[in-house]
């Protein structure tokens, strides 16, 4: 999952269920606020905590994302209308990701479909959508409950991350299918998740049991705790775009033709998320309407320079088409990487220019970067990827 931007302005942001036990471990004492939960930005230092996600294994207080607990006999058909994940060709145990659309085709959310047994599901969530799931259950035999308060959610990136949970007692987790088990006592339930290139399990247990089951698990095994600083660069990496950072949702969407309107999964490169030979969900008519003839494209930069800045120009042959929406030092390809909002005609370029945060140092060479997000989307546009139900399918 990615989390969604920070929140501006924080009246007093809720602890999550996590954060007495997190908070213990933080050395920097650095924090902001996502969803209005209180969310850690560095624990240690930044460097420390992307090592350790690459070469170890990284944990992470998820709780400020949303997740909802899905149950009925229509829960498939319900997930398979709000969400363009594949939910009613998951077969217990399988997760997979998808987009959530309005009705014009435009992208809502990011969201994650775990299917824990017949009836029931668990769906993750940048954003709350408690209200949306509330309507769009009318009718149905399906029952959508916000638990995002009520569990506290733990993230286990990394190589080592299987090991980690072992060492913690949790045997029976396996990183490529949702389960069930117990962890000293605690039923708990884990799911296979992606955080950008990174691959991992959530954790999810009663919100009393935070601090036992993270005690446990810092105490038998060599995971660190990572905040927000280290996971963007994770993120920008993996090449998965961030709501509210690099693009404006469209239930947020001020409309027309500014930076300010709403991005189809097209223009967003996530085309391979909503397949529209998958089946029906919403916003699928009006991208079959629309396919391929996006304004816009958000594309990955690698950025020859240390630092650059979110609103920085981007050029093509001296001529302004777009800007930079997020970027990060990456350690691993030592120089920035960056998302950047194109024209979409420009955006077929692969050599472009970046105007510097100092306009006395001129303007940095950029090039596309291909991640494992713009992989999955060049497959899926590929002869054989449209015919596929989902290139992104994880089971």
């Amino acid at each position: 999952m990615i989390f969604p931007e920070e929140d501006i302005v924080a009246d007093a942001p809720r602890p999550t269920p996590l954060m007495i036990a997190v908070a213990s471990a933080s050395e920097a004492n650095l924090w902001t606020s996502v969803n209005g939960w209180t969310a850690a930005r560095v624990y240690s230092s930044v460097s420390d905590e992307y090592e350790a996600a690459k070469n170890l294994a990284a944990l992470a207080d998820l709780g400020p994302l949303s997740r909802y607990a899905v149950r009925g006999a229509a829960a498939p058909e319900f997930l398979n209308r709000l969400t363009t994940a594949p939910a009613a060709h998951l077969t217990i145990g399988e997760s997979a990701r998808g987009l959530m659309l309005d009705d014009a085709g435009l992208v809502i959310d990011l969201t994650e479909v775990s299917r824990v047994s017949d009836d029931l599901f668990i769906v993750a969530s940048s954003h709350p959508h408690g209200r949306r799931m509330r309507l769009a259950a009318r009718g149905m035999d399906v029952e959508a409950v916000d638990i995002s308060g009520e569990v506290a959610a733990l993230g286990v990136f990394g190589p080592q991350a299987s090991g980690v949970l072992a060492a913690a007692g949790l045997k029976s987790v396996s990183e490529t299918m949702a389960a069930s088990g117990v962890l000293r006592g605690v039923e708990t339930a884990a799911r296979p998740i992606q955080f950008g290139a990174l691959e991992g399990v959530e954790l999810i247990f009663p919100k009393e049991e935070a601090l036992t089951i993270w005690e446990r698990i810092m105490r038998r095994s060599a995971g660190a705790p990572i905040g927000l600083d280290a996971l963007e660069i994770l993120r920008l990496e993996g090449g998965a775009p961030r709501p509210g950072v690099d693009f404006v949702t469209a239930d947020r969407a001020l409309g027309g033709d500014g930076a300010n309107r709403g991005l189809t999964p097209e223009e967003l490169g996530l085309a391979h998320l909503a397949p529209l030979d998958r089946g029906w969900f919403n916003g699928r008519r009006a991208l079959r309407e629309l396919a391929a003839r996006g304004a816009r494209r958000l594309v990955s930069l690698a950025i020859d320079e240390e630092q650059s800045a979110a609103g920085a120009a981007v050029y093509l042959n001296e001529k302004p088409i777009g800007r930079i929406t997020s970027w990060a030092w990456s350690p691993a390809r030592k120089r920035v990487v960056a998302f950047a909002d194109l024209d979409a005609v420009a955006a077929m370029d692969g050599e472009f220019a970046v105007s510097a945060p100092s306009p006395s140092a001129g303007r940095a060479r950029a090039r596309k970067l291909e991640t494992p997000e713009s992989l999955l989307a060049e497959a899926y546009a590929g002869e054989a990827g449209r015919d596929r139900a989902a290139t992104d399918f994880r089971r």
